[in-house]
């Protein structure tokens, strides 16, 4: 945006006759200014660097500021470390969704609670489709659809669901653009992200809690100490008694990630030709990685499990990475028409709710890359 363009953005928040799509402009060229200078090397002077900017803003000394000059420093430091993107705060000195949206005839609508069970003996049910309360009565089970996008097992009275001939699976499975909860026979909640599936015994055995899980899925395993809780993904097998945790283990990801919240889970690889079987215990705060090998870190899990709470949440993150996030839950396909740098990193919070041309709008104002929509298919050139 011009300087032109931004000094008329300004008389207007001056007047207080700013709407919500211009103020969202207005902070965005706010960042974009900070984003201009280089970046200091010691916190004074990013200080003076940041005072200079906030001066040479045009008519700031007449301006009712949305955000006051401490909280300024803190936007416009954060995106010099972030090197570009979306740094959203408000006034409150809180993170906050700031958004634009493109005027357009066709707008892309975010994903929502869609999911299809599929039964032990093939049927297939549709969970958009079908009415809440109860949809299926099954080997001593109910099965419960809620109104809040929910699946709930309920074991019958005698608290064991009889088996025959070993067990039966059910699987349940989330399309681009659909999220979907489970409750587990045993009370474990499993939140499962878009294009991601769950395969679980209708009746755990006496040994152990064995599901298979493609996708992402964010775990809460009822604690059992006689009975451990396994996930088993392409590329690894992990085992709990009880804990928080979250499962990242996409196709079309690098990498298999998990990430502990509380408790604690033991990690073991599969051995392949490429990798030795290796295993570790995770902590709180520790993300392992397999790629080649087994790697672990200390993360923000809160970033990590954004998608839980219904928000993205880029924490110097790549373009090519936000678009795969993007096309799942959008359910567009996403194609660079011209090589993007993967060093330049976005960061911020935004909400899942939004119009996909609310983000790419406010990722194009940094000027790094822009894209163009047809019918579903999104295009990203430089």
């Amino acid at each position: 945006m011009k300087n032109k363009e931004a000094k008329s953005l300004l008389e207007k928040y001056k007047s207080g006759t700013l709407s919500e799509e211009e103020q969202a402009l207005l902070d965005s060229w706010y960042l974009q200014e900070a984003k201009s200078k280089s970046g200091p090397t010691n916190p004074e002077d990013m200080q003076n660097q940041l005072e200079s900017i906030w001066t040479n803003l045009p008519v700031h000394h007449n301006v009712r500021k949305l955000w006051n000059k401490k909280t300024w420093f803190k936007v416009a430091a954060a995106l010099i470390i972030f090197s570009t993107g979306i740094i959203l705060y408000n006034n409150h000195h809180s993170q906050s969704d700031i958004y634009t949206n493109i005027p357009s005839r066709q707008k892309i609508v975010p994903g929502g609670n869609k999911a299809t069970l599929i039964l032990a003996n093939g049927t297939r049910i549709n969970l958009n489709n079908a009415s809440n309360g109860q949809i299926v009565k099954q080997a001593g089970l109910t099965i419960t659809k809620t109104k809040e996008g929910q699946l709930v097992y309920k074991v019958a009275d005698n608290g064991y669901a009889p088996t025959q001939g070993g067990l039966n699976y059910n699987t349940i499975e989330t399309p681009n653009g659909g999220q979907y909860q489970v409750y587990l026979p045993d009370g474990t909640k499993v939140w499962l992200n878009a294009t991601s599936s769950l395969k679980y015994p209708i009746q755990f055995s006496t040994k152990e809690r064995r599901v298979e899980l493609t996708g992402e899925g964010y775990f809460e395993v009822a604690h059992n100490k006689t009975k451990p809780f396994k996930v088993v993904t392409t590329k690894q097998e992990i085992e709990v008694l009880g804990t928080h945790f979250n499962i990242n283990a996409y196709a079309d990801e690098n990498a298999t990630k998990t990430t502990l919240l509380e408790g604690s889970v033991k990690i073991k690889t599969h051995a392949t030709k490429e990798i030795v079987q290796q295993s570790i215990v995770l902590k709180p705060g520790q993300q392992s990685s397999i790629d080649n090998k087994l790697l672990v870190k200390y993360v923000n899990s809160d970033d990590v499990i954004a998608w839980q709470k219904g928000y993205f949440k880029f924490n110097q993150e790549n373009i090519q990475s936000i678009m795969r996030k993007l096309s799942r839950w959008y359910n567009v396909e996403v194609v660079f028409q011209t090589e993007i740098d993967p060093s330049v990193v976005f960061g911020g919070k935004i909400s899942q709710t939004k119009n996909l041309s609310a983000i790419l709008r406010i990722m194009e104002e940094t000027g790094n890359v822009h894209f163009k929509i047809e019918g579903r298919r999104v295009i990203v050139m430089k």
